[in-house]
């Protein structure tokens, strides 16, 4: 007795016709469905194939001698399906030269090639629909951009956090206050302030220190074009200098503020030297 088919088995069957007939190759859904099918079938007749093939194998063992038989139904059925069940794909199904029964069959689809060259010489004669309105003579073309890449009116999904609220809903422009239009711009840095971290002199690194090297002939070229020869007169590293560092309890604010930033100065200064000790270290044990 066969098995009921359940109601989510039959939701998977296809609902097309196992065949490209009457399918236009254009429409993508109705291709892929025709194509589904066509594969489908292909692997009920393989299955089948099998089922027939295994009840051959047991008519062999049970009948014995006599399978020549009383086995020859099955031998008969096996071959037929060996013959005409296998797994080809669709792509021997696309071809250019139809019969003249599914010519005939395309036509009354209107998926025929005569339909399509039909379809494409009414678009070329028919007036064309443009997406932007044409204006008027003395109507002015400048529209007023729109600030906004959410038109007004659209619900912003995602952004609310709340248990028991909603989702905004994207306001006019000129509702929203100036100051969020520039919220997210950049400050572009100048060019000496992004090249004074670039590269390292005491880098494991072959490039980085090159790229330090580099930079200190920028900066002595850049002094010597300039005519400042103090510039290029050997420096005392901060940290080396013997100077009393500002700052009193009875003194001004500015005064403390100046003091404050002397130390982190220093601070910085001493932070950098260590760490490079500690890398030039590292690189001599390494070699």
């Amino acid at each position: 007795m066969p098995t009921p088919e359940s109601e989510q088995f039959k939701a998977q069957k296809p609902t097309v016709p196992p065949t490209f007939n009457g399918v236009n190759f254009d429409d993508t859904k109705a291709f892929k469905a025709a194509e589904d099918a066509i594969i489908r079938e292909q692997w009920v007749g393989a299955m089948m194939t099998r089922l027939v093939g295994e009840e051959l194998g047991k008519c062999y063992v049970r009948e014995g001698v006599n399978h020549l038989e009383n086995c020859g139904h099955l031998r008969e059925r096996y071959l037929q399906l060996l013959k005409t069940n296998k797994i080809k794909g669709t792509k021997f199904l696309q071809q250019n030269y139809v019969t003249k029964q599914d010519e005939e069959m395309d036509l009354q689809a209107k998926v025929h090639t005569s339909n399509q060259v039909a379809k494409i010489n009414q678009a070329r004669t028919t007036e064309p629909v443009l997406s932007t309105p044409v204006t008027e003579a003395g109507e002015s073309k400048d529209a007023p951009v729109s600030r906004s890449s959410c038109p007004a009116g659209t619900k912003l999904t995602g952004l609310n956090y709340l248990k028991s609220g909603q989702d905004p809903i994207a306001l006019k422009d000129e509702e929203y206050p100036e100051w969020l239009w520039s919220c997210l711009d950049v400050i572009k840095s100048n060019k000496g302030s992004a090249d004074d971290g670039a590269g390292d002199e005491f880098s494991k690194s072959k490039k980085q220190r090159k790229l330090a090297a580099k930079r200190q002939k920028t900066i002595e070229a850049q002094a010597l074009a300039s005519g400042n020869l103090d510039a290029l007169a050997p420096k005392i590293p901060l940290q080396h200098q013997s100077v009393n560092i500002p700052g009193d309890e009875n003194s001004s604010v500015e005064h403390n503020i100046e003091a404050a930033q002397k130390r982190e100065e220093l601070r910085k200064a001493m932070r950098k030297e260590r760490k490079a000790n500690i890398k030039e270290a590292n690189y001599l044990k390494s070699m």
